[in-house]
């Protein structure tokens, strides 16, 4: 993996284990809300209008899995 993959999967994991934290105390959408938000945030100050309209397509064609809790075990 390049190094920027491997920085882009690393910042990825510790964010998305924030956000499974907030989901501990509040309601996932409003979760998932505010980090969109804050993404649409960052790439609106930091693209090009046109770029900022693709990215946001690109964004909305773009398939994901759902999150699957782990089981927890019982010992």
């Amino acid at each position: 993996m390049a190094p920027k993959d491997k920085d882009l999967q690393e910042i990825y994991n510790r964010i998305f284990q924030d956000a499974m934290k907030y989901t501990d105390r509040f309601n996932i959408q409003m979760v998932a809300a505010t980090y969109i938000a804050i993404a649409m945030r960052l790439y609106k100050t930091t693209l090009a209008e046109d770029e900022y309209e693709a990215m946001i397509q690109t964004i909305m064609e773009s398939e994901v899995e759902p999150y699957t809790p782990p089981k927890e075990t019982k010992h």
